[in-house]
């Protein structure tokens, strides 16, 4: 749940709870995830905070945007990592 009194900012709260449902599936791969109104409703806090979280998350890979149709859980992603010798 969202703490206004926490000193962890609220967006990187949001962040934190949607990974987590994500993680524990509760939001499936390709699924899509509440609006951002609806978050602001849920967890009452304002857009631009939403928007911030959602913007971290899509760039951390996690979701991604349709324009149009909403946004959704990305696919997992395995991730290689290639080391120089």
């Amino acid at each position: 749940m969202i703490n206004k009194y926490s000193n962890l900012p609220l967006y990187s709260q949001l962040k934190e709870l949607i990974i987590s449902k994500i993680e524990n599936g509760e939001y499936a791969e390709n699924t899509k995830i509440s609006s951002e109104q609806e978050l602001c409703d849920t967890y009452d806090i304002s857009r631009p905070t939403v928007r911030q979280a959602i913007s971290e998350l899509t760039n951390s890979g996690y979701i991604y945007k349709e324009k149009g149709k909403g946004t959704f859980v990305s696919s997992k992603k395995i991730l290689i990592d290639i080391k120089s010798y």
